[in-house]
């Protein structure tokens, strides 16, 4: 843990975070607070001791599509995909399920000097660990697989507090074909998930008019 020397303080905070399933902003904030060294013995030594609430299974988390329609989406962007979640963040985790927060968007980190930025980063209290999240508007490439976990191995080794589970990566496409994911993900199962969305299409209509126009 950044700043955390002591091993007494470490976990004392570390099991701090998770029984309150706090955020790793929220962590952050409360060792700048100083929060050990105000509490009690009797504190310290009840929270250094108390027995931990089971942990969330990954797997059970992420869904195989998520619905973005509430969202007011259509057939769009990737950019402008992230700026309708981004506008729109309390129905997107709502979506997404219980214990999701959001950390920010386009996060930036530099690998040998080159600047990336990650879509999405969300954190899961449950499992608890972060999670960062990749928007394709058109269909998976295996190629994502690749970018996405250079980002994932970067935030293990990185930006990843010991009381967390491993940093997981998350691609969100507008179609993802089953045997492309399948072979593209080989090994990295429990590491990267692939996800579709559903969009609000165009009405019945306008699709009759825009194929009578081909």
């Amino acid at each position: 843990m950044i700043g955390v020397k002591d091993k007494q303080e470490r976990l004392f905070y570390q099991n701090k975070a998770v029984i309150n399933s706090w955020s790793v902003r929220e962590l952050r904030r409360k060792i700048n607070s100083q929060l050990y060294e105000s509490s009690s013995r009797e504190e310290i030594e009840k929270v250094s001791k108390a027995k931990l609430p089971s942990t969330t299974d990954p797997q059970k988390v992420f869904k195989d599509q998520y619905d973005f329609r509430p969202l007011g989406l259509k057939l769009t962007t990737e950019k402008d995909l992230e700026e309708k979640i981004a506008t729109n963040i309390e129905l997107f985790l709502k979506e997404m399920g219980e214990d999701f927060s959001f950390i920010g968007r386009q996060v930036p980190i530099k690998i040998d000097y080159k600047a990336h930025h990650i879509d999405l980063v969300l954190y899961h209290c449950g499992i608890p660990c972060k999670v960062l999240v990749d928007l394709k508007s058109g269909k998976f490439d295996s190629r994502d697989v690749g970018q996405m976990n250079k980002y994932v191995n970067y935030y293990r080794q990185n930006r990843q507090y010991e009381h967390e589970r491993d940093t997981i990566g998350l691609i969100i496409c507008r179609e993802a074909g089953q045997e492309e994911v399948y072979f593209a993900l080989g090994g990295l199962e429990e590491k990267i998930f692939v996800a579709e969305y559903k969009v609000k299409l165009p009405s019945e209509e306008k699709i009759k008019k825009a194929s009578r126009e081909l």
